[in-house]
């Protein structure tokens, strides 16, 4: 499998969205400048390739500070690229502003993780969805606009809609905030959603049926949708497919199933076991490793090496390419070079995980 490919797709299928070594940093600003002195940037995203494809959840999992919601805004247009490409249907995209941009954001839509934040407080739900309708729909008459509010929150199970349209945001509930920041961005009718942690504030007892909610609306529209969380668990219950992303790059990715069930880098390892599991006899022997390093100055070579505990020497010189675990799955990682050295370590890696995913007895 190329590195363009996100894997567990049918043969022949085109990407909706695409990353195609994607890059972003950011200036980092404050101090005072001195004369020679290099300018220092954050290392957001490095060299990310990922594709969304119609009909299909790709969930994209890793710690905070790890890129995902940076690589989810750069799919949105909303920062510049430092390099690579977004591609729309094969075709590189730019539309930072103006009608280009109007024109991307209703094929790709973005959905928040505070759906407190992303409503105007002073505006009622009506006003809110009324400008959002009136953007995406500038034809229809004011009774045909009221009409597609209604069809909207009949979709998202908020019924009746008049119950809901005339309360400020305020007067409801986290859940139904993010069930109508969804339904704002039905409203453009998009190919691509983009869910930036969409069940992190919620409740646990509500996620499950936002989660729900979203599965049916991309199957319904078979529109693609990249799903932002730091919850591995939840990757294998609602995506097809997994990338996992550490330190701004893409480490391991393929179909849900085998990520989360064969996981094959140290590092996706590290995020099963640290999962709450009380069936799992190893939950309480996961160890510290430390933390995350600085995106200023990352490491050279593979940027886990410093917590792997099964790190080798070119780890810390070299990054390794992808290497196919099995058909669709692949881990930047050296465990999985075809030499003495690696095959070893890869034993010492297989006795590991097989400890801590030992059910309890």
């Amino acid at each position: 499998m190329s590195d363009e490919t996100t894997g567990g797709t049918a043969a022949g299928d085109e990407p909706v969205l695409q990353a195609v070594h994607v890059t972003k940093h950011f200036a980092v600003r404050g101090g005072l400048p001195r004369r020679g002195a290099t300018k220092k940037v954050v290392h957001a995203v490095e060299d990310v390739s990922l594709d969304l494809y119609a009909g299909r959840i790709t969930a994209l999992v890793g710690e905070s500070g790890s890129g995902k919601s940076t690589l989810a805004r750069l799919l949105a247009q909303l920062y510049p690229l430092t390099g690579g490409e977004i591609r729309l249907h094969g075709k590189p995209v730019q539309a930072l502003r103006g009608k280009a941009f109007r024109e991307h954001v209703r094929t790709v839509q973005l959905i928040l993780q505070d759906p407190f934040s992303s409503f105007n407080p002073v505006a009622s739900i009506a006003g809110t969805l009324r400008r959002a309708v009136a953007l995406h729909h500038p034809g229809k008459s004011a009774k045909e606009r009221a009409a597609v509010i209604d069809d909207l929150l009949t979709q998202i199970n908020l019924v009746p809609p008049r119950q809901f349209t005339e309360k400020f945001p305020h007067e409801l509930s986290g859940g139904q905030l993010q069930r109508l920041s969804i339904a704002r961005a039905l409203a453009a009718d998009p190919e691509v959603f983009l869910a930036d942690e969409p069940v992190s504030s919620l409740d646990v007892s509500i996620r499950l049926g936002i989660l729900n909610l979203l599965r049916h609306l991309t199957e319904d529209r078979n529109a693609a949708m990249l799903y932002v969380t730091h919850d591995i668990a939840s990757a294998r219950y609602f995506a097809a497919d997994t990338a996992v992303m550490y330190a701004g790059q893409v480490v391991e990715k393929g179909p849900s199933e085998a990520v989360t069930q064969q996981a094959a880098h140290p590092y996706t390892q590290l995020l099963i076991a640290s999962a709450p599991d009380p069936s799992r006899a190893g939950a309480d022997r996961v160890r510290d490793i430390g933390q995350p390093p600085s995106l200023i100055d990352p490491p050279s070579g593979c940027r886990f090496h410093p917590r792997c505990p099964f790190a080798m020497e070119r780890c810390a010189t070299d990054a390794p390419e992808p290497f196919e675990i099995s058909p669709g799955h692949t881990a930047r990682c050296w465990l999985y070079a075809d030499d003495p050295e690696a095959r070893a370590k890869r034993a010492d890696n297989a006795e590991a995980v097989a400890g801590l995913t030992a059910p309890a007895s």
